[in-house]
């Protein structure tokens, strides 16, 4: 039969069905200046479309209404000052004595001095070097010997 409907989910990608979903709400926040907030919202979408979509909240032309678009990312591409300003780069530190977290701003750091954060600054190099906090040293090679050498 020429007529059968095939399930979207069947041939999409989980990043495309997750973003094809997401649309309405992005759509909506735009309309009404509201504040979008997204967990993850660039896991399994193209970075070229979650680009995309921060640049359309950046733009007055189409985001008359000021809305807002909140996401947590572990995604260190967003460390540009080309995609977002300072103030919205936002870092979250946890304590490993305490278990508590500090929030912050790459904002919060001065523009001058050996700790200053310009412009023109590489945000993805200092991060990854540790300049900012929030970096944890993940190792798993120990786990992963261990485990190997048990069997």
């Amino acid at each position: 039969d020429k007529n059968i409907a095939i399930p979207a989910e069947i041939f999409e990608s989980y990043g495309t069905i997750r973003f094809i979903k997401m649309f309405p709400l992005i759509l909506k926040a735009l309309t009404e200046g509201a504040v979008l907030v997204l967990d993850e919202f660039d896991a399994n979408i193209h970075p070229m479309a979650v680009m995309n979509i921060i640049n359309i909240f950046h733009n007055d032309d189409i985001n008359k209404k000021n809305a807002q678009l909140i996401f947590n990312t572990h995604n260190p591409i967003f460390l540009n000052s080309n995609i977002v300003r300072r103030d919205e780069i936002k870092f979250v530190e946890r304590d490993e004595e305490t278990h508590l977290s500090t929030h912050y701003s790459l904002s919060d750091f001065k523009t001058s001095g050996t700790t200053g954060v310009r412009l023109s600054d590489d945000y993805l190099k200092h991060y990854f070097l540790g300049r900012y906090g929030a970096v944890k040293d993940i190792d798993f090679y120990d786990l992963f010997e261990n485990l190997m050498n048990d069997n």
